[in-house]
């Protein structure tokens, strides 16, 4: 068919068909011209504006709304618990030093605006003010993400607090109070462990029963595993008390030793166990304080003793007699004339005991001024699992310390 042989309005039919054809198949749609309508919306300009406008937008940046450039980050740590009037955290990202609030308990919080998708060393850090004392650090990678605002935790098993050792005792700063910051109103301990002589398995054990007994009674602890910068007048005036635990042998030279004295004579405690008596033999003004020294002991076995004071705080939880498994110490002398006896070991219910019917196990007295209480138990490790055996040292750290009389 030849379109010129065909009639005007045809011809015109033909067009508009030929035109939506070929706009369905280009993927586009066309409005013959006839039939087309005006958007209101889009205003008619030159071809000039059109590729000036073009021009303008090539050279501009539009940021994209969604993206946020910066993030809220706030960072919750858990400390590890530590007794100071005088605590800190630090918190370090960058150029960024921030200072964290205490929100309660070993709880501490910041929060600041940082670039996102950035990543530093995140580096926070525990410290005792007076002294700047570091207790312990936490560092890690930390990269900031994309939300409007996110969380970081630290919590306290991630501090490393074996690396802070200022005083060079072998002793961590977490674990003893150097720099001298105290809550006025609790009472305070140093358990002392020095061995020069035998030392038992259960030293460990011991500290860890003691630090947990000590606690749930509110009395702040130190540990000393040797007597260097420790024995000191300026250093044993922070101290109620102190526990000599299983040390043994001569462990004090002669300034340390007149240290000590003048500490007891001013009215500090002493609390001694099992082989506190195995120790300083050289010693006679120790001796006294201690009461008695160890001489000699059979095999570990199950005995009996009698308990002669259920008045005292390490005694009153007992009934008349208290049966368990130990290493039964005998003395140089019995120190009845010298002491107020707590316990008194039944030689018939064991194999091996050679004091005879009087032998004493455990006791307490004034000497020179101090406090002094005395045990004879705790050669193993099971001894600080058990209950009665605990109270019975918690009693002693209580008598010594000046909290029960």
């Amino acid at each position: 068919m030849h379109i010129s042989n065909l009639p005007s309005f045809q011809v015109a039919n033909v067009l508009i068909l030929v035109s939506l054809v070929l706009s369905a198949c280009s993927g586009t749609s066309a409005t013959p011209a006839s039939t087309a309508l005006q958007d209101p919306v889009v205003q008619n300009s030159t071809d000039s504006d059109s590729d000036s406008d073009s021009d303008s937008d090539s050279d501009s940046v539009v940021s994209d709304p969604l993206v946020q450039n910066i993030t809220d980050v706030e960072f919750n740590i858990e400390v590890p618990s530590y007794q100071s009037n005088a605590l800190q955290v630090g918190v370090v990202w960058d150029d960024r030093n921030l200072a964290a609030q205490w929100v309660g308990d070993e709880f501490w919080s910041v929060s600041d605006e940082l670039p996102t998708n950035t990543e530093h060393v995140l580096t926070v850090t525990f410290f005792d003010a007076n002294g700047d004392i570091t207790l312990g650090t936490f560092e890690q990678s930390f990269t900031t993400g994309t939300n409007e605002f996110e969380v970081y935790q630290v919590t306290a098993d991630q501090f490393n607090t074996a690396a802070w050792d200022d005083d060079s005792d072998g002793i961590s700063n977490i674990d003893e109070l150097i720099a001298g910051t105290y809550a006025s109103d609790m009472s305070r301990v140093l358990f002392f462990s020095e061995t020069l002589g035998f030392r038992h398995d259960a030293i460990e054990d011991a500290l860890a029963a003691l630090e947990e007994l000590a606690a749930s009674v509110n009395i702040q602890t130190d540990q000393a595993g040797d007597s260097l910068t420790v024995f000191t007048d300026e250093n044993l005036a922070n101290y109620d008390a102190v526990a000599w635990v299983l040390t043994s042998g001569d462990v004090l030279n002669a300034d340390e030793q007149a240290a000590f004295e003048r500490y007891i004579q001013a009215g500090g405690g002493f609390v001694g166990i099992h082989a506190a008596s195995d120790t300083e033999y050289e010693w006679p003004w120790y001796g006294e304080l201690v009461g008695a020294y160890f001489e000699r002991h059979p095999v570990i076995q199950t005995a009996t003793q009698f308990v002669e004071d259920a008045s005292h705080s390490s005694t009153s939880h007992l009934g008349p007699t208290w049966s368990r498994t130990d290493e039964w110490y005998d003395y140089s002398i019995n120190p009845r004339s010298q002491v107020n006896v707590l316990l008194t070991l039944d030689e018939t219910s064991y194999v091996g005991g050679g004091m005879g019917a009087d032998h004493p196990s455990a006791w307490y007295h004034v000497y020179d001024g101090g406090r002094s209480w005395y045990t004879g138990g705790g050669h193993t490790s099971a001894s600080y699992a058990e209950p009665d055996f605990r109270a019975h040292l918690l009693g002693g750290l209580r008598y010594a310390a000046g909290l029960d009389e």
